[in-house]
C-alpha cells in the first residue's frame, strides 16, 4: 500500500507530501476536538500560527521546483481550513 501512496504522491511532492499530509490531518484532527477548550486568545494565536508555517512552507515548496506544487497547494488549504474553524468557533462563542 504504501508503494501505491509513493508512485501517486511522486509528482506532487512524494513522500513529503505524505508526510505533511498526514501532519495536516492530525493536527486539525487535534484542533476539532480541543477547540471547545481552547480559550479566545489561543483560538487568535492558532490562526495566526497557521499562517506563519503555511507562508514560508509553500514559498519554500515553490521555490524547491514544479515537482513540489502539492506541498504549497496543501500548506495553503492547510491554512484556509484552519483559520475558518477558529473563526467559526470564536463568532460561535460571541453569540
Amino acid at each position: 500500500m504504501m508503494e501505491s501512496l509513493r508512485t501517486w504522491s511522486a509528482p506532487y511532492g512524494g513522500e513529503t507530501f505524505l508526510l505533511l499530509t498526514l501532519l495536516a490531518v492530525a493536527s486539525y484532527g487535534l484542533l476539532l476536538f480541543y477547540k471547545a477548550r481552547l480559550l479566545e486568545a489561543q483560538l487568535r494565536r492558532c490562526i495566526r500560527l497557521a499562517a506563519l508555517v503555511a507562508l514560508p512552507l509553500s514559498f519554500v515548496a515553490m521555490e524547491m521546483g514544479s515537482n513540489n506544487w502539492g506541498i504549497a497547494v496543501l500548506s495553503f488549504v492547510w491554512c484556509i481550513v484552519v483559520g475558518i474553524t477558529c473563526k467559526n468557533e470564536i463568532t460561535r462563542r460571541l453569540r
